[in-house]
Parts: C-alpha cells; sequence; structure tokens
C-alpha cells in the first residue's frame, strides 16, 4: 500500500518534472547572489562601477590598462582617510617630497599628480628605508610601504572590456543586476499586494464595490501601457511632491530606482486584481465560508483566513511572471533614456549608452542584452513550473 505524501512534497516533485523550470530557478538564485555581493565583487576586485577613464574607452574584453591620475588619488585618498594618517601626513609634507609647498588637504592629490607611479613609488620606500627609529616606532614607515605598493600596482584587468567613458563593463553588468532584479522583484510584490487587495474586496463584497473597483481596473487596462509609462516617465517628481513629505523621494541618491518603481507598480497590479476576484468568487460560495458566515466570523477574518490563503497560489504565479514584465518594462523605459538614470547602472540603461557604437563595440550591447533575455525566461519558466506544479488537476496523490 503506498503511504500518503505531504501535499508540499508533491507540490516540489511536481516542480522539479519541470526541467527548464528548475534551469529558471538556478538562473534567478545565480542572479540574486550576485546582487547581493556586488559590494564584495567590487571591493575584491578594485573595481568601482562609477570610475571613469576616457583615456581607455570602447577597450577591448581582456584589457590590461593603466590607472588614470584620478585612479590613483582615490586609491591613495582611501588609504589615507581609512584611518588616522595625520603623522603620515605630517611627515610627508616635513619632507619637501613635492616640489612646492601644499596645504593638507591637497597633498593627496599631489603625490600622485606630481610623479609618474614608478618614480613616486621609489621616492616612499627610499624615504621608508632612511626612516629613524622614532618613525619605525610611529608605524608612518609601514605605511610608506603601503602607499609605494598602491603607486606601483598602476594597471587594471577589465575581463569584459571598458564602455564610452572607460568604465569597466564587468563591475557595472554586477551592479546593473542589482538595480534591474531589485526594481523587478519589488514592482511584482507590491503589485501583488495591490491586485489581492483590490481583486478581496471586489470578489468578496460584490455589488456597487465590485462595479467601482473593476471600472477601474478595466480602464487601466485598456491603456497602451508602454506609452503611459513612458509620459508619466517623463514627470518631474521635484515639481510634483515640491515641499511636501514625499519630497525625500527626489533628494536620494537612488530617485530614478524609487520613481521606476513607483511608476510600475502604479500601472502593473490590473492582472493580478482580476485573478484574484475571479478566484473569491467562486471560493465565496463554498460550504466553509458558509459555516464561518453562520458562526459569527467577521468579514475581515473570513477574507484574511479562510480566503486568501486559497488564493495565494495562482495569485504566486502572476507574481512570478510579473517580474519578468517589469524586467522588460524598466529595461525599454532606460533604454529610451525616461527610465534608471545614470551614472546609477542598469541593464536598461547599458544598452541605450552602448547604442551608438555597436558597430564598434558590440559586447556593450550584447552582454546586458543577453542577461535581460537569461533573466525574463527564466522567471518565465519559474511562473510556467509552479503554475503546472499547484493546478489541482496534475496532482498525483
Amino acid at each position: 500500500m503506498t503511504q500518503a505524501q505531504p501535499l508540499w512534497k508533491i507540490l516540489l516533485a511536481q516542480f522539479l518534472e519541470h526541467r527548464m523550470a528548475v534551469v529558471g530557478l538556478g538562473v534567478i538564485v545565480l542572479f540574486l547572489i550576485i546582487s547581493l555581493m556586488a559590494p564584495l565583487i567590487a571591493w575584491v576586485t578594485g573595481l568601482d562601477p562609477d570610475r571613469q577613464n576616457v583615456f581607455n574607452r570602447y577597450q577591448p574584453p581582456g584589457s590590461v590598462l593603466d590607472m588614470s591620475v584620478l585612479e590613483r588619488e582615490l586609491r591613495v585618498e582611501s588609504y589615507l582617510a581609512s584611518e588616522d594618517r595625520s603623522d603620515l601626513i605630517d611627515f610627508l609634507s616635513r619632507q619637501q617630497l613635492l616640489e612646492f609647498e601644499v596645504a593638507r588637504q591637497d597633498l593627496m592629490f599631489e603625490l600622485v599628480s606630481a610623479y609618474t607611479p614608478v618614480e613616486l613609488a621609489v621616492k616612499l620606500e627610499t624615504l621608508a628605508a632612511e626612516a629613524d627609529d622614532a618613525v619605525a616606532k610611529s608605524g608612518v614607515q609601514s605605511d610608506l610601504l603601503v602607499l609605494a605598493q598602491l603607486s606601483r600596482d598602476s594597471r587594471t584587468f577589465h575581463l569584459l572590456g571598458t564602455d564610452e567613458l572607460g568604465r569597466d563593463v564587468l563591475i557595472r553588468l554586477v551592479f546593473g543586476t542589482r538595480v534591474s532584479v531589485s526594481v523587478g522583484l519589488l514592482v511584482a510584490i507590491v503589485a501583488g499586494m495591490i491586485g489581492l487587495l483590490v481583486g478581496s474586496l471586489a470578489g468578496y463584497y460584490g455589488g456597487r464595490t465590485d462595479a467601482i473597483l473593476m471600472r477601474i481596473t478595466d480602464a487601466l487596462l485598456s491603456l497602451p501601457i508602454l506609452v503611459v509609462l513612458i509620459v508619466v516617465s517623463a514627470i518631474d517628481l521635484g515639481k510634483v511632491f515640491g515641499d511636501t513629505p514625499l519630497a525625500f523621494i527626489v533628494q536620494s541618491q537612488y530617485e530614478s530606482v524609487i520613481k521606476m518603481v513607483l511608476i510600475l507598480c502604479l500601472f502593473s497590479w490590473m492582472q493580478a486584481a482580476r485573478l484574484v476576484r475571479g478566484s473569491i468568487l467562486s471560493i465565496k460560495e463554498q460550504e466553509f465560508i458558509l459555516a464561518a458566515r453562520v458562526l459569527g466570523a467577521r468579514d475581515r477574518t473570513i477574507i484574511g483566513t479562510h480566503i486568501v490563503p486559497n488564493v495565494i497560489a495562482p495569485l504566486l504565479v502572476a507574481v512570478t511572471l510579473g517580474i519578468g514584465n517589469a524586467i522588460l518594462f524598466e529595461a525599454a523605459l532606460s533604454f529610451l533614456g525616461l527610465g534608471i538614470q545614470p551614472p546609477t547602472p542598469s541593464w536598461g540603461n547599458m544598452l541605450n549608452n552602448a547604442q551608438e557604437m555597436v558597430q564598434h563595440a558590440p559586447t556593450l550591447a550584447i552582454l546586458p542584452g543577453m542577461l535581460i533575455l537569461f533573466t525574463v525566461i527564466s522567471f518565465n519558466y519559474v511562473g510556467d513550473g509552479l503554475r503546472d506544479a499547484i493546478d489541482p488537476r496534475s496532482i498525483r496523490r
């Protein structure tokens, strides 16, 4: 006699039978890990998605390039500012390492601009070798050697080449993954919650409430969504919010990201609302709902305890499929210059920046385009796998 299995094991087994859904889930997990580890990847590689070097524009993949003066300055500045380096700054000023007197706040720039990397490294190592015991005991000697090493290592490896401003393509793709996937997830989750609320109210109460909410939903569904998104994206939030409590949105460095999430959430909940309403219309007439009413349960208890759990499964499928649509809309708006604004990297604005040189540097357009393709297909396959696994007619007990 075959022993009965828990429902979650049955659903998991049926999901795993959908091979492309499993592969898609693996791709999604990989992108999520990359998104979470983006700062760590930048720290390990020593690359910055916003660091520019116009002398190294459109370099091919696998290029090993010299650091710019600005990059060297930033490395020295980062080390001198990491802890209290006042002793080191005072020591360098006293040594008259520079050809003219400099203020302490200008020392970091002058260190890297007055000498070549080799000259600066040699001078710093010479000072460290000639330093007296007092300097050695204060730690300045070791600091000089570290600065010499930072000055000497003046070449960077660009696995995927550089873009139109000399920025590393790989690290921008990594941070673009963080932005694009985060926007897709946030939009799908918020739109799903709005759709669940609207659909629950419309389906359970019916009558005038259903008519009003569904007419609003139908009106929004009738609009050409991409055209509406383009028009709304062109609105200046600074003029809209002004001195209101929501002014923090336009004051944030991620203003364009927040704006994109709000716009997509505003026009992405209608399908979920209709799906939830249709499910509730069939559920609310069943016996267990009638029994709850007879026992005196309140409407909010019936909706939250008995109805919502029964519509979560189809809603989850809709949300999963909606993530891919949100990523596509974000990429389309960013490609048109109305979405995520530079210097914040996203796959869409990377495509926008690459279109002028697509013939001479095709990888700048191919790489973000392929990432968008893989991500959207992966979410769609996962949605198909969940739909097949959750469908009651396909469950084999």
